[in-house]
């Protein structure tokens, strides 16, 4: 092999090497930090905005007794998990967590939100916002818990649960297209 050949293999290689490095050095710069969302600010605004909103309830389990109860009878799991690996419940890792329903057994409507610490949580608390709504629906031989025909038609064919990042949005109103995307919008 000739000396100038090897040379320039080596100065190949080390342009190789450098053009990674800068891809892996872009790359990581590109990616984004999720963007901080308020959802008590949002909350404010979908109580400001429509109307089935102005009716609700906003439980805080911190603030009174009541409250955790029944975020614990209707949606429970959000509190608190059950991990198998270990005995015992554990609590879920919220940044942030919004739950407004209606106290009335006519429920026309209701909203709850969280942000979670991993995208993992968001999967969980996903799976528990669906459970309500299938509850509340019902399976078809029995009615669910929201009983009334109008109720049950509304959580049947308004009710929507999304997810953005670790944002979790579960919504049952006349208007949940346009909350979701209002919700949406909230990340761009």
């Amino acid at each position: 092999m000739r000396k100038g050949a090897g040379a320039m293999k080596l100065r190949r290689i080390f342009a190789l090497c450098a053009a990674v490095a800068l891809c892996l050095l872009v790359g990581c710069a590109a990616r984004k930090e999720e963007k901080q969302v308020d959802l008590s600010a949002f909350a404010g605004a979908l109580k400001e905005n429509y109307e089935f909103a102005a009716y609700l309830m906003e439980l805080d389990p911190e603030a009174e007794e009541y409250a955790r109860e029944s975020i614990e009878q209707y949606l429970p799991g959000l509190l608190e998990i059950y991990d198998n690996t270990m005995p015992g419940l554990l609590e879920l890792d919220l940044e942030q967590r919004v739950i407004y329903m209606s106290m009335m057994r006519l429920n026309n409507g209701e909203f709850s939100m969280v942000q979670t610490k991993s995208p993992q949580d968001a999967e969980t608390v996903k799976e528990l916002f669906q459970n309500r709504v299938d509850y509340m629906v019902g399976d078809g031989e029995s009615p669910g818990g929201a009983w009334y025909p109008g109720p049950t038609e509304l959580w049947t064919n308004s009710s929507r649960v999304e997810v953005h990042g670790n944002y979790v949005l579960m919504v049952v109103a006349e208007e949940c297209d346009q909350i979701v995307s209002e919700f949406n919008a909230l990340f761009e």
